[in-house]
């Protein structure tokens, strides 16, 4: 059997083979070989064997879609989380999956240090701000993590990646930290609600993809209202 870092390897060594993967990790929705095939501008056989090969990996699952003539179309999608390798092998997800639940535990007070301990983070990532009073430059710090934020028409802001979604098992502590984090880091140039002056985050529609945003509980969308912002 592969072990993880053999899998990654074997997944990201071709180029080819991970822009098809990357794709998915971008938009998640299924797709059949010649939609990827499209997407990269490739051959749908060069597309079918590299899917293959991931779906061998364990990185993709197939399905058939049904309900249209002729035979059913074989579709691919995402059957795990984020690539995570590490030498020695560490699991830190499922460190942060058991802190979070142990936090919850303790029910409004878990929480609410939740919060403080994502604003606390915001400091240390950003302990001086430049004097830049748009939310994109304030969220300069989780974008260079990792993090996909977007402002909407109406003030709001989505998170298309959530950059400790394998910790929602806990999804109310887990979301408080990401609350504060983006209040501590939006605090300093007035962006957050004017009462009492913190983010909240609501729950969206029903998750539906692993790499959706989580900032709700069980939420594909979060959206967080900001003074000023639009």
């Amino acid at each position: 059997m592969e072990t993880p870092m053999e899998r990654a390897v074997s997944a990201l060594q071709d180029l080819t083979r991970r822009d098809i993967l990357y794709r998915f990790y971008a938009n998640p929705a299924a797709r059949t070989a010649a939609e990827v095939a499209e997407s990269a501008g490739i051959h749908r056989s060069v597309a079918f064997d590299h899917l293959e090969r991931l779906v061998a990996l364990g990185y993709l699952q197939t399905e058939r879609r049904r309900g249209f003539p002729g035979k059913p179309a074989k579709l691919y999608r995402l059957a795990q989380g984020p690539i995570t390798v590490s030498h020695p092998p560490r699991q830190f997800g499922l460190l942060a999956q058991h802190l979070a639940t142990a936090v919850e535990e303790f029910g409004p007070a878990g929480r609410a240090a939740s919060r403080r301990a994502g604003k606390a983070l915001a400091r240390s990532l950003d302990p001086a701000p430049v004097p830049d009073m748009r939310p994109a430059a304030c969220l300069r710090p989780l974008e260079a993590l990792g993090g996909r934020y977007e402002l909407g028409r109406g003030g709001e802001l989505s998170a298309g990646n959530c950059l400790f979604r394998e910790a929602c098992d806990a999804a109310q502590v887990v979301c408080e930290f990401h609350a504060g984090l983006l209040e501590g880091l939006l605090e300093p140039a007035g962006l957050t609600q004017p009462k009492g002056g913190a983010v909240s985050f609501a729950p969206g529609r029903p998750m539906r993809t692993p790499a959706s945003a989580v900032l709700g509980h069980a939420a594909a969308a979060a959206l967080l209202p900001l003074l000023g912002a639009g």
